[in-house]
């Protein structure tokens, strides 16, 4: 039989407050790991990098001036907890390429009585919002805009003058096409910038519309059957 002082001595204290700052750091290592993988997971779900200017209109299948004349959510299928949003636009102008109609945008997202479903940093459709929409993957993408949220330029007018302008997806006016290659920013920061940004300074949808067909590369020929 084990003696006391065998079962409980200085050696087994000393082995076992070792065995335990050990298992305190490898648990510590661990979690710490999971964060970073977390948080890795979250900013690859919700970054979009911005795409410079001619991508983002030679990315996309067409770019049309619209308003949103109906939005619906449904779930995908029977049985399916995801949920879709389709949303009706009526075309007001064909900037490129050759839009179907009617047109039709499929969403991924939206709300189904209790239940809600929210693509992070997409922006949402309004009945009666007008905006240039950069088309892409309609009914393949999970968001079918170029960059998501970087292919979306609502169109606002000012309340005294009526004059039109453009901005981007978090409202804060667009100056030159060199600030669709920017990161969006949002928040604070964003309201900040639209107080700072004149809408007098901001381009009109006609000037917008101009710069984009500017850069729109010629479309390829189909091949010919042989």
């Amino acid at each position: 039989m084990l003696s006391s002082s065998m079962a409980v001595g200085p050696g087994f204290w000393t082995l076992t407050s070792a065995a335990k700052r050990l298992r305190c750091r490898v648990f510590r290592g661990l979690f710490l790991l999971l964060i970073a993988l977390a948080l890795t997971a979250q900013t690859r779900a919700t970054t979009v990098s911005p795409p410079e200017f001619p991508d983002l209109v030679n990315q996309s299948d067409y770019i049309v001036r619209a308003v949103v004349k109906s939005v619906s959510s449904e779930y995908e299928r029977p049985g399916s907890r995801k949920i879709v949003t389709w949303v009706e636009l009526q075309v007001s102008e064909v900037i490129a390429g050759t839009p179907p109609q009617p047109l039709v945008l499929r969403v991924m997202g939206g709300k189904v009585g209790d239940r809600e479903m929210i693509l992070e940093g997409a922006p949402e459709f309004k009945v009666g919002d007008e905006n240039i929409l950069f088309v892409q993957g309609n009914g393949q993408q999970i968001y079918p805009l170029v960059g998501m949220m970087h292919g979306v330029y609502p169109i606002k007018r000012e309340e005294a003058s009526g004059r039109e302008f453009v901005t981007r997806s978090n409202w804060v006016p667009l100056q030159d096409i060199a600030e669709v290659a920017l990161p969006m920013t949002s928040g604070g920061v964003a309201e900040l910038q639209s107080k700072k940004i004149s809408s007098a300074q901001a381009l009109t949808p006609a000037e917008f519309a101009q710069r984009i067909r500017a850069v729109v590369k010629p479309s390829k020929p189909s091949p010919r059957d042989p």
